[in-house]
């Protein structure tokens, strides 16, 4: 039994060499469909989501599901920042007047 590590955050093909290394298989959607290299080449793509969660323990040649996204699109992980003041170029270059 192994502990799964945590593969959010990081490219699919490092994802896949780290599980693979531990003993562990990537596997995403469909188990029908295409397999993962096919569904994430070419291009970059990143680990949203994974489950079992890292920390947990699986036997070796375990599978672990992952969901992830292409380079440059949006990440439905990531907070949206609300409230606050909307950031902008101006306040930025200013700086912080206030002391």
């Amino acid at each position: 039994m192994l502990n799964v590590p945590d593969l959010v955050g990081q490219p699919v093909h490092i994802a896949q060499e780290t599980a693979a290394n531990l003993g562990f298989g990537l596997a995403a959607g469909d188990p029908d469909g295409p397999g993962l290299r096919s569904r994430t080449w070419p291009g970059l793509f990143w680990v949203t989501s994974q489950d079992p969660p890292a920390g947990s323990v699986l036997a070796r040649g375990s599978q672990i599901q992952i969901t992830f996204v292409q380079d440059g699109q949006a990440r439905s992980d990531v907070p949206e920042q609300t409230g606050g003041p909307t950031p902008s170029l101006q306040s930025h270059a200013e700086g912080d007047t206030e002391s």
